[in-house]
């Protein structure tokens, strides 16, 4: 019961970045490490964090779609695999149909629970009330976290002796699949996201850092701090080139008398 309610408590503590603003609590890599924590075996808790971050890499809400739900499947993906000692691959097996599951969940939230508070909402506009609105935006916000928390910690009492049948139930083929499939899906994330961020004036630096690991041997962390040194000189080269630039024009001005 205890594990539950803390298993609850992690999937409430990553739902509040929807009401306390943009603090990426919810990724898979901090609830991983939290349920790590909760759960008395951090270690994992990061691993598996770590692994579903990069499955989950793409998984952002973009206008009115609805994605997986990254905090259910992170925190149960997670709190299975830790409580039946078990790695990534089974945490993947959880965390991907049960975010799916929980995305329809979202889908009755922005339709049922969400319409009612935004028209609360606007009243209070209407009427110049910001109290309503702020009251508003937290029943919203709170009544989120509480059924989110609801829906693991319960997921997790009465599924644990389920999951694990499910689990040993599951035929070899299926299990080396899964694995061959977890190491897939992070460069599917990853292809994902540049499908968003790639333009034609960056794609030079992501094929640069490509070769600085594919072909100087360069570690991710090294890559990271030559990336921040580059983001530094292309800051300085922003703030001395307009003034340069405003230099040179005097100049010319001067020249033009």
């Amino acid at each position: 019961m205890l594990q539950a309610f803390l298993v609850g408590l992690a999937a409430a503590i990553g739902q509040s970045d929807y009401l306390l603003g943009t603090a990426m609590v919810e990724r898979p890599i901090v609830l991983g490490a939290i349920v790590g924590i909760f759960l008395g075996d951090i270690p994992t808790g990061v691993i598996v964090g770590f692994q579903l971050e990069l499955a989950f890499m793409g998984v952002w809400q973009v206008g009115a779609a609805v994605p997986p739900n990254v905090i259910v499947g992170s925190v149960l993906g997670t709190a299975f695999a830790i409580t039946m000692g078990a790695g990534p691959e089974t945490a993947l097996t959880i965390a991907m149909p049960t975010a799916v599951l929980a995305g329809m969940f979202d889908s009755l939230m922005y339709s049922v629970v969400t319409p009612p508070m935004a028209v609360w909402a606007d009243r209070g506009a209407e009427k110049d009330d910001p109290k309503t609105i702020a009251a508003a935006m937290w029943t919203n916000g709170i009544l989120y976290i509480i059924a989110l928390g609801l829906i693991c910690g319960v997921a997790f009492y009465v599924g644990n002796d389920a999951v694990q049948a499910l689990i040993d139930a599951i035929p070899d083929w299926l299990t080396n699949g899964l694995t061959i499939a977890t190491g897939i899906l992070p460069a599917l994330g990853f292809a994902q996201l540049m499908s968003i961020l790639s333009t034609k004036e960056l794609s030079f630096l992501f094929f640069g850092g490509f070769l600085l690991s594919a072909y100087l041997n360069i570690p991710t962390i090294g890559i990271v701090a030559f990336s921040l040194i580059l983001i530094g000189i292309l800051n300085m080269a922003h703030i001395f080139m307009p003034a340069s630039a405003a230099v040179a024009k005097e100049v010319d001005d001067d020249n033009e008398f």
